[in-house]
């Protein structure tokens, strides 16, 4: 699993320098702030690795310092900030799959799918943006497919008390498997 969180550090200025507090406080009003990654295993809860920066870098450039811990056959499971094509297309290049929320601004229409396997499960073809992810360097960019085909699932789920309607996406194509 990998998830992202922020956390307050001791106002020094070591950490004023390499955490700089949000850009709405006052000079010498606030504390630096670290944006942290965790990677750990849903099996045991271990933590197996930690990426830390500023609170300006996005969850995706924190998860691509961890890539190289992730081992074949591994499945990330994450949030909505990990549902998305970079993610989804980069991570099977190393034989890993990937199940995260879909982002909401991702509208889904079931008709329209490539494959149906379910009344709300189906496989989708995603296509690679014309701008090139500032998470890659242009080398990596290259080595993403144009098109991905993907799954996903929705279902109802009873979460902090309120029925909800989840939506996840996932590299795991097969439904037998």
């Amino acid at each position: 699993m990998v998830d992202c969180s922020t956390t307050q550090l001791p106002d020094t200025l070591e950490n004023q320098k390499r955490y700089p507090q949000i850009s709405v406080q006052k000079p010498g009003c606030g504390f630096p702030l670290m944006k942290f990654l965790v990677l750990f295993s849903l099996s045991s809860g271990a933590i197996l690795k930690v990426a830390m920066d500023h609170w300006k870098n996005h969850d995706l450039r924190l998860l691509k310092r961890v890539w190289e811990f992730l081992r074949k056959g591994d499945i990330v499971l994450g949030d909505r900030a990990y549902g998305e094509y970079v993610t989804l297309a980069s991570l099977p290049l190393l034989e890993v799959d990937v199940v995260a929320r879909l982002s909401r601004t991702r509208k889904v229409d079931f008709r329209k799918a490539k494959k149906r396997l379910g009344r709300h499960d189906a496989l989708f073809e995603l296509k690679k943006s014309q701008q090139q992810s500032d998470i890659l360097t242009p080398q990596e960019w290259e080595k993403v497919a144009e098109k991905i085909t993907v799954r996903i699932i929705r279902f109802e789920a009873v979460i902090r008390g309120r029925k909800q309607r989840v939506t996840l996406v996932t590299t795991l194509l097969d439904p037998v498997a």
